[in-house]
């Protein structure tokens, strides 16, 4: 067997934290939590779209993440959402629109 592609992260890839989400609505793009508190996106389609572009993107949490998930709020969604969790908080971030959508405290935290 030969590999097709081979692709490196560069970064400690926490277990608990590697999804997949649609955050176009079209292309699958691998999203990983780091050691180091930052979510790195993988995005291979988006080096085709416009010159320059990179196909991977750094997300700066500063804190220990703790799980990590992909999904639409509502059905009628068109794109996922990136739902981040770490020791005190869970946050919603729109990849699309670089946008936090909503943050809320937990004070037990989040783990799955």
């Amino acid at each position: 067997m030969l590999p097709v592609f081979q692709f490196s992260l560069g970064h400690s890839v926490l277990p608990v934290g590697i999804t997949i989400g649609k955050y176009d609505g079209k292309h699958p793009c691998l999203t990983v939590a780091t050691a180091a508190g930052k979510v790195l996106i993988h995005s291979p389609h988006t080096r085709n779209r416009e010159e320059g572009s990179k196909d991977v993107k750094l997300l700066n949490i500063n804190k220990k993440i703790t799980c990590l998930s992909a999904g639409r709020l509502k059905p009628q969604d068109k794109r996922d959402i990136l739902m981040v969790g770490t020791l005190q908080s869970l946050t919603a971030y729109d990849v699309e629109e670089n946008a936090d959508l909503f943050f809320k405290d937990v004070h037990e935290g989040v783990n799955a």
